[in-house]
């Protein structure tokens, strides 16, 4: 019994030993590594708001600083949501994902600098399949770096129009309809009767397969309380985008349109960059 207690004794001290110099390589580990690891995002471009099919290009920029860090298993990874957008991997060419290929121009330089020359992702006429939170990952075998920002790619209308008022002589009622066609996202849409939306309205939208919306409004006045000539509009609206359109239409009590009258359209889009 009296041997066995120098031999615990010896056993403690190796493993207190073997402990400490853990401790050391852990922390030698931590400084070498800190020292090499020193990725950060100097600046995210980003656009708020783009109009679907736009001619002028988008950039998705996420400019980096890779310090003294290597280029050692560097990629650029793009995501809309939780969907691929566009990759690059140091000492290849990038590419853009099958599903988003179609609006990715992947020749695009951001930059002389080879260890970032293709990390920006440029856009061309894209589309409302776009919207969503679009995230950039840098990436090398030592850390990994992200920026996310929502982006919102609206589609206007392709098509307003506003109906000619009709008569409904049972009840005495003035029936006022409009229509707006692929719109992204669900917009607003209002009748307006002499600049006052109409009490009694209805609005109507359907979620067409592709995500665009079709939207129409249906309002009811009662015939005698309507002066002429009288004149009704049309408005729909993408708040999200600052974006209004609208038509309007001169009523003057008859079922055939007098087209010195008829229709004064307009069309209004007002866009606050962000």
């Amino acid at each position: 019994m009296k041997r066995t207690a120098p031999h615990r004794t010896v056993n403690m001290h190796r493993l207190f030993n073997d402990s400490a110099l853990l401790c050391r390589v852990f922390l030698l580990t931590l400084l070498l590594i800190s020292d090499v690891i020193s990725i950060s995002i100097t600046k995210v471009d980003i656009p708020y708001v783009v109009r679907a099919g736009s001619p002028d290009p988008v950039v998705l920029d996420c400019n980096y600083d890779l310090g003294n860090s290597k280029t050692q298993g560097l990629v650029i990874k793009w995501f809309v949501n939780q969907d691929v957008l566009y990759q690059w991997i140091h000492g290849k060419n990038p590419a853009g994902s099958d599903e988003f290929q179609k609006y990715i121009d992947a020749s695009y330089r951001a930059s002389n600098d080879t260890r970032s020359e293709y990390r920006a992702v440029k856009l061309v006429r894209p589309g409302h399949e776009l919207s969503g939170n679009i995230k950039c990952i840098i990436s090398t075998i030592f850390d990994e770096v992200e920026a996310v920002r929502k982006m919102l790619v609206y589609s206007p209308e392709k098509v307003l129009r506003i109906h000619q008022p009709m008569m409904n002589e049972t009840t005495n009622r003035l029936i006022v309809s409009c229509s707006a066609e692929d719109l992204f996202p669900k917009p607003r849409i209002i009748i307006y009767w002499n600049r006052k939306p109409i009490k009694y309205q209805e609005q109507r939208y359907k979620n067409k397969t592709d995500g665009r919306y079709s939207a129409e409004a249906v309002g009811v006045l009662e015939a005698n309380k309507v002066k002429l000539p009288a004149l009704f509009r049309c408005e729909v609206s993408i708040p999200e985008a600052n974006y209004t359109s609208f038509q309007e239409y001169v009523y003057n009590g008859s079922n055939v349109p007098q087209f010195s009258l008829l229709i004064l359209a307009m069309n209004f889009l007002a866009f606050k960059k962000y």
